[in-house]
């Protein structure tokens, strides 16, 4: 009932201010034409716009529910007025006056448009400002911070126990984010309005996975701090998507959780890599620390792939055994001593594959090799299609069971 309360609250005051910016309109440019819906319109496309991007569930200024009904639902919905867009252009059309009826329907709908797109690039400037701000340690480097996105009360602990393993070598801070969008489903906005039985199932639902991951957050909380370690969680609503994507930035290195044929989770790694621009370690659920004591490295001899083992320098040193894994010529691993700072490796080869099938042999290598960790390169292949990976990152996205650690490289 709170809810419904607050919408009408949010309409009466929507309304109210429609009724004075019109009002003001019409004494301010006359009753020609009907300048006061179209303003009023641009500020509400503005205002939903806005709001809804800067408190969306995804995001650093999640707000509650009903919080986003009252603005989005009630204020807007009692703010801005189609119909009265719709009346106004068929009496203009009745009178006569064609080129103004068209020209209310192309300003109402380009500056509306326009409005709610910029009010949309302004709220993601700033729901990343202080997420973005990349601290003074270089990229591509394992220092300072490290993000662990849970998921699934059940693997919080292996995760958790890589990240302790991590934090153990490097130092720093770690910071997770619980995220029950796998757990639970995202309602849309109006359905939640419409669906009182459904709102509270997932409510229920909600209150025992929160409590589970509550429960053993709060533990590695204090367990971190006594060792004198910097750890912290935030609780994420929807899929995590962006949040992962926007934290990350400002992370050193990502933990995501690797789930073979999901293709949700996939999407979030896509994100992730190209919009952090950090080094990710994909965990698969049957992951036990500690890991990287044989290190698989799949090598073609690019920037990416220099890259990416410079990343790993501080596992590296802790592991031991390397295996270089290369598909097709192995004159390439040629230079890789350098890489590799005289660190002794093995060169595992296999006969050059088709684009589809090198990242299912690549994870087919290091299981052979005895690996307890893949790391490779991944890029992009420019503007046109900057989501869509090379084959190898693709085919091991896909069929990856044991821990891999990516770094993105645009091609």
């Amino acid at each position: 009932m709170l809810n419904y309360f607050l919408i009408a609250v949010g309409g009466a005051i929507g309304s109210v201010l429609r009724a004075w910016i019109g009002s003001l309109m019409v004494a301010l440019t006359g009753p020609a034409f009907p300048w006061g819906t179209i303003l009023i319109n641009i500020v509400g496309s503005f205002v939903i716009g806005f709001f809804g991007t800067l408190t969306a569930t995804d995001g650093r200024f999640a707000v509650p529910f009903d919080i986003r009904a009252f603005v989005m639902v009630g204020i807007c919905g009692g703010f801005t007025t189609f119909s009265s867009f719709s009346l106004q252009t068929l009496e203009l059309a009745r009178d006569g006056r064609t080129g103004q009826a068209l020209g209310n329907i192309v300003l109402s709908v380009v500056l509306c448009l326009g409005s709610v797109a910029a009010a949309y690039s302004l709220a993601l400037l700033l729901r990343t400002s202080r997420l973005g701000a990349i601290s003074d340690a270089a990229p591509g480097t394992m220092s300072s911070s490290t993000l662990v996105a849970l998921h699934r009360p059940e693997s919080v602990s292996n995760m958790l126990a890589v990240a302790d393993q991590l934090m153990a070598v490097e130092g720093g801070q770690t910071i997770a984010l619980a995220i029950d969008g796998p757990v639970l489903a995202d309602l849309q906005l109006t359905e939640e309005v419409q669906t009182k039985e459904r709102r509270r199932a997932v409510s229920e639902q909600r209150r025992d996975w929160v409590k589970a991951m509550r429960s053993t957050l709060d533990g590695w909380v204090s367990g971190e701090r006594a060792k004198g370690r910097s750890a912290r969680w935030i609780e994420v609503h929807g899929d995590g998507t962006l949040a992962v994507a926007e934290h990350g930035r400002s992370a050193h290195l990502l933990l995501l959780e690797q789930k073979p044929g999901d293709r949700a989770a996939r999407e979030r790694v896509h994100e992730a890599l190209v919009r952090s621009g950090r080094p990710i370690l994909l965990l698969p659920a049957s992951t036990v620390a500690p890991i990287g004591c044989c290190m698989a490295i799949a090598w073609e001899g690019g920037v990416h792939d220099r890259k990416v083992v410079r990343t790993v320098a501080p596992l590296l040193s802790k592991a031991k055994r390397v295996v270089v894994l290369q598909i097709g010529d192995a004159a390439e691993v040629m230079g890789l001593e350098d890489v590799l700072g005289g660190m002794p490796f093995e060169v595992v080869t296999a006969p050059s594959q088709p684009d589809s099938e090198v990242g299912a042999k690549l994870v087919e290598m290091a299981h052979e090799a005895g690996a307890d960790l893949l790391v490779m390169g991944s890029y992009s292949h420019g503007s046109l299609r900057e989501q869509l990976f090379d084959g190898a990152t693709e085919g091991v996205l896909r069929s990856a069971d044991l821990p891999v650690l990516m770094q993105h490289q645009d091609a």
